[in-house]
């Protein structure tokens, strides 16, 4: 009898331990998706960054703006950011092509120059934008499609 709860209290402990194993996991996945400062979302910040900053290094040698990822190509994003061009092209990362910018990054805070477009986390409603000034936010998805539909116009 006392053997058998031993072994009782064993498969007690180990349905704990698996039950906390669970949460454990749940509570990293849900750290990993949801938290800003998680790596994912830094690798996205980091990667509109590089992309936005080369828009402004191209206008600097060149005098225009660029209008297609292959002006993109001189700039050192391709140093900085070796996955750059799958990015775009992938639609991974979506560059708004302006053509009126300022050439001063502090006048641009309220344009779009890139945005995230892949992924689970666009498909939760929220995307990591760029701005004109090199910052980066977490918006919803309609606050972004209102704010491009009125840059665009």
């Amino acid at each position: 009898m006392r053997f058998g709860r031993i072994l009782h209290m064993t498969k007690a402990r180990w349905i704990s331990f698996a039950g906390l194993s669970v949460v454990a996991f749940l509570i990293v996945v849900y750290w990993d998706y949801f938290s800003p400062n998680s790596i994912p979302h830094e690798a996205i910040r980091l990667h509109l960054r590089l992309t936005a900053s080369s828009i402004y290094e191209f206008h600097k040698a060149t005098g225009r703006w660029p209008a297609a990822a292959d002006d993109l190509a001189s700039t050192s994003l391709p140093q900085t950011s070796p996955y750059w061009r799958t990015l775009i092209d992938n639609r991974a990362i979506t560059v708004v092509w302006n053509n009126d910018l300022k050439p001063d990054p502090k006048d641009n805070a309220s344009v779009a120059l890139a945005y995230h477009n892949a992924g689970l986390f666009s498909k939760l409603g929220r995307v990591w934008v760029c701005w004109g000034d090199l910052r980066t936010e977490y918006v919803k998805e309609e606050v972004l499609r209102a704010k491009l539909k009125s840059q665009l116009r």
